[in-house]
């Protein structure tokens, strides 16, 4: 895995979730939402349901956040801050991983037996065509980028806090309010281009 993830140029992997969460992700952690409600810690979550049915996973995009899911939320939740939260890619090397070549939640990912979402070849088949869908040659994105943008990667596990290597905001507004609680050792800046779409978004407005 980690030379398959140098050889594709995969720097970062993203996730993105209200900033209100940030006090305690920095405190535990990227929980999955099971051990969050087992828990009892305060925390908003992203969607009322989990369709892909993994509450003992965190969702993770990989080189670029799921910019639909993602805008579907702040849509959702407008009054709310968000931020998006850069990994290290090791967290693929690190945890087991289950790669959903869409949504997880769709039915085209969760039909498939966990089982067959894990190991080398799953990871590589998120770089693949399939019938119906738009092709990477019609894309031209680099290989870095899954050819879906909505692809996930599911992480059955705490993701620590030192895999965590920078916070984004959308404004200077958002910035203020946030950075006085965030680590010196993590990057923290505006970065209004992950708040936004993939270079191919129009093949994907459907």
């Amino acid at each position: 895995m980690n030379s398959i993830i140098a050889e594709r140029g995969i720097v970062s992997l993203f996730h993105f979730t209200q900033a209100d969460n940030l006090k305690n992700i920095l405190r535990y952690g990227l929980m999955p939402r099971g051990d969050i409600e087992i828990t009892g810690i305060a925390s908003e979550f992203n969607d009322k349901y989990r369709y892909d049915d993994c509450l003992d996973a965190v969702c993770i995009s990989i080189s670029f956040p799921n910019y639909k899911m993602f805008y579907k939320l702040r849509c959702a939740s407008p009054d709310k801050d968000w931020v998006v939260i850069r990994l290290d890619p090791q967290v693929l090397c690190d945890f087991n991983c289950a790669y959903c070549w869409t949504n997880a939640g769709d039915a085209l990912s969760y039909n498939v037996p966990i089982e067959e979402r894990m190991g080398k070849n799953a990871f590589l088949r998120l770089f693949e065509d399939k019938p119906g869908f738009p092709k990477r040659t019609q894309l031209n994105i680099a290989d870095k980028f899954p050819t879906n943008p909505q692809a996930e990667v599911l992480v059955f596990d705490i993701i620590p806090i030192e895999y965590i290597k920078g916070i984004f905001f959308e404004n200077n507004k958002a910035f203020n309010t946030y950075n006085n609680i965030i680590p010196e050792c993590i990057t923290t800046r505006v970065l209004p281009q992950v708040f936004s779409y993939r270079k191919d978004w129009e093949f994907w407005r459907v």
